[in-house]
């Protein structure tokens, strides 16, 4: 684990000095659930740096609202809140913190990640290279997915008492952000983490949350689940065999969700798992190894 002397920046809002400390632990994310009421109008807590892939939890001091470049984001009850570092993004993040008249403005550092490329061969061409109808197909699918990232949220953040852990027993066999090669031919990069499992296997809900999406026959994805776990942070599981909750349906860490297989754009069983804060897509496993947004 990464002990980093933190860092105090202060402004000014109101009259009075406001504070960022550079944080992430989880063991520091917990404390701050023990923090007493700060007397400043404005109060942000963030990392000082993240990773491009990163997600990272902040907090402000209620009622406040939070910007991310601009853009408003779920904040909690209690000012938790949930920024995702796009795997391209290159320039520093931005947060602003508003209550009433008075703000506070910070900047997280964003670093660069080193990417993999990952090579798969022996797709079948129609999923390659898609004719017009399966296209306009895959379009309206993507659509729904976005649809459901940008909707509203539930703004509790479900995920942040008990974590998160792996949603499906196998080892990972693909990594978020790698390039993709299919039958030799670049394509966008991979937005998610695949885990070797057999068909028929049980798939777990990686942290509490609520059922926010089913559906069956997508062209690329198949069978697909996601599941809000608060503050817009979503997870998504593609290729299944069969989903075995409902939409709007409330499920816990570790209960059977759904079940691997090999549906959609597939060479074989296997779980793909996605997580993205509203559309902006993360690595899921930087969620497992218990650091938000310092490693």
């Amino acid at each position: 684990m990464i002990k980093m002397k933190p860092k105090t920046l202060k402004g000014f809002a109101g009259g009075r000095s406001s504070t960022v400390t550079g944080i992430w632990t989880v063991a520091a994310m917990w404390l701050i659930l023990a923090l007493p009421t700060f007397c400043w109008s404005v109060q942000l807590t963030l990392p000082g740096r993240a990773y491009q892939g990163d997600i990272f939890v902040g907090q402000c001091k209620p009622p406040a609202a939070v910007f991310v470049d601009g853009k408003a984001v779920t904040v909690s009850s209690k000012g938790y809140f949930a920024v995702g570092v796009s795997r391209d993004r290159k320039k520093n993040l931005i947060v602003l913190a508003t209550d009433g008249g008075k703000k506070v403005s910070e900047v997280v550092l964003i670093m660069a990640h080193p990417w993999s490329v990952q090579r798969i061969d022996g797709l079948s061409n129609q999923y390659v290279e898609p004719p017009l109808a399966a296209r306009k197909k895959i379009q309206k699918d993507n659509q729904r997915i976005r649809d459901c990232r940008a909707g509203t949220s539930y703004s509790d953040p479900l995920f942040l008492k008990d974590g998160f852990s792996t949603p499906v027993e196998g080892a990972k066999t693909s990594d978020f952000g790698s390039l993709r090669i299919l039958n030799g031919r670049s394509r966008s990069p991979h937005r998610g983490v695949d885990f070797a499992a057999v068909e028929g296997a049980s798939v777990f809900s990686p942290a509490d949350g609520i059922v926010s999406l089913t559906a069956t026959g997508m062209v690329l994805m198949g069978n697909v689940l996601m599941i809000d776990h608060g503050l817009g942070v979503q997870s998504v599981f593609i290729h299944l065999d069969r989903v075995v909750v409902q939409k709007g349906e409330r499920v816990q860490k570790g209960q059977t969700v759904a079940h691997v297989g090999k549906t959609g754009r597939a060479t074989g069983p296997h779980l793909h798992w996605g997580v993205s804060v509203g559309t902006t897509a993360v690595d899921p496993v930087r969620l497992l190894d218990g650091i938000y947004g310092i490693r």
